[in-house]
C-alpha cells in the first residue's frame, strides 16, 4: 500500500528491488570538463546495479553562462590557478560549478516525474558528510543542499564501513571501485585526463584525522587545548608526532572549524545515527560564530608545548649525565 501511495500508481506491485528503485529514485552525474572519465563509469555501474534511472547531465554550458554574465557586466574573467588565476578566482570558479548542481538537482528532482510521465515529484538527497561538515569542506548552497541528506550524520570512515557491507550483503560490485578511489571534488582542471585536487590535499587533513576530531569534540565535549592533551599522548604513541606538530595539527582544525561554523547554520536535515553530528539547527546547539584566533585556548597549547619541550630537554640531560656516570664507572673498574 505504501509502495503505490509514493509512485502514485494504485495497481502497481514491484517484481524486483531494481524495478522498484527504478521508480523511486533518479540518480545523475553532473559532469563538467574537469570531471573524470572514471568517476563517470563508477556512477554508470552502480546506477546499472541498483536500478536507478541515471542521467548523465553535462553542465559546462550552464558554467560558462554564468561567468559570461560576470564577464559582461565587470570586464573581467576569472580562472583557475593552473591556468594563471589568483586563489580567489580559484574558489569562485569552483563554487559555480557546485552551485549550479544544485540548482540543476532541483530542476531535476520537480520535472523528472512530468517527463516519464508520472505524477508527483521527486525530492533532492544530499550527500556531504560529517567529516566535510566539520572542516567546512563544501560550499554553502551547493549541491550539498538538499531536501534530506541520508548520510550527513555520519562520518566517512563511518560511512566506508556502510559501504563495505552493502558490497558484501548486496552483491554490488561498482563499491569496490569507488571505495578504492581517492575522494575528489572534481572541481579543478585535470592533468592530461587525470586527478591534480584530492580532497585530503585540499583540506590539509585526513579523513581519518577529521573523525578523531569529531568524536573528540562531541560527545567528548573537548575545546582546543583539552582535545590537544588527549591527542599529544595518543598520537605521540601511536604516530610518533612531537607535541609541536600535535599542536599545528589541532590548531589547524579549530581555524577551519571555526571559520566554517556557520555553515552548520544551513545544513541539510539528516538522519542522525551518531552523536557527533555538528548539525547547529536541530542537533548540535553550540556558537556558529567564535573567534577564529582562539587567542586563550591557543596560547595554552603554545605553554603545553614548551614545557613537554623543557621536559625532553632535561630528560636528555639526565640520561646524558647518566651515561656520562656509568662511563666514567666502567674506566675505574678496568683499571
Amino acid at each position: 500500500r505504501d509502495v503505490r501511495r509514493v509512485t502514485g500508481d494504485p495497481g502497481y506491485t514491484p517484481t524486483e528491488p531494481q524495478e522498484l528503485c527504478n521508480r523511486l529514485l533518479v540518480t545523475c552525474y553532473m559532469a563538467s570538463e574537469n570531471s573524470s572519465e572514471e568517476t563517470k563509469a563508477r556512477a554508470k555501474k552502480l546506477s546499472q546495479q541498483i536500478g536507478s534511472y541515471h542521467l548523465h547531465i553535462a553542465i559546462d554550458t550552464a558554467v560558462k553562462a554564468v561567468l559570461g554574465i560576470f564577464s559582461l557586466t565587470t570586464g573581467q574573467f576569472p580562472k583557475f590557478t593552473a591556468r594563471g588565476g589568483s586563489a580567489r578566482e580559484n574558489l569562485a570558479m569552483q563554487n559555480v560549478q557546485a552551485r549550479l548542481r544544485m540548482v540543476l538537482a532541483y530542476t531535476f528532482a520537480q520535472l523528472m516525474l512530468w517527463v516519464r510521465a508520472r505524477p508527483g515529484g521527486l525530492l533532492v538527497l544530499g550527500s556531504a558528510n560529517v567529516d566535510e561538515a566539520l572542516r567546512g569542506y563544501m560550499t554553502k548552497y551547493d549541491c550539498s543542499s538538499a531536501d534530506i541528506n541520508p548520510i550527513g550524520g555520519i562520518s566517512k570512515a563511518d560511512l566506508k564501513q556502510f559501504l563495505s557491507l552493502a558490497r558484501t550483503r548486496f552483491s554490488l560490485s561498482a563499491l569496490d571501485s569507488i571505495l578504492s578511489a581517492p575522494p575528489t571534488a572534481e572541481l579543478e582542471p585535470l592533468v592530461e585526463g587525470k586527478l591534480a585536487q584530492t580532497d585530503e590535499q585540499d583540506m590539509g587533513m585526513s579523513y581519518n584525522e577529521l573523525a578523531v576530531y569529531g568524536r573528540l569534540r562531541k560527545p567528548g565535549c573537548c575545546g582546543p587545548y583539552s582535545m590537544f592533551m588527549s591527542l599529544v599522548h595518543t598520537w605521540g604513541k601511536e604516530r610518533d608526532l612531537t607535541p609541536q606538530e600535535v599542536a599545528n595539527k589541532v590548531k589547524l582544525f579549530f581555524r577551519y572549524y571555526s571559520i566554517n561554523r556557520h555553515k552548520m547554520t544551513t545544513l541539510t536535515p539528516s538522519y542522525h545515527a551518531e552523536v557527533y553530528s555538528p548539525d547547529d539547527n536541530r542537533f548540535d546547539h553550540r556558537p556558529f560564530l567564535y573567534n577564529t584566533r582562539w587567542t586563550w585556548q591557543f596560547g595554552a597549547i603554545d605553554q603545553a608545548v614548551d614545557g613537554m619541550q623543557e621536559m625532553e630537554v632535561v630528560k636528555d640531560g639526565k640520561e646524558g649525565m647518566e651515561v656520562g656516570k656509568k662511563g666514567m664507572q666502567d674506566t675505574e673498574n678496568m683499571k
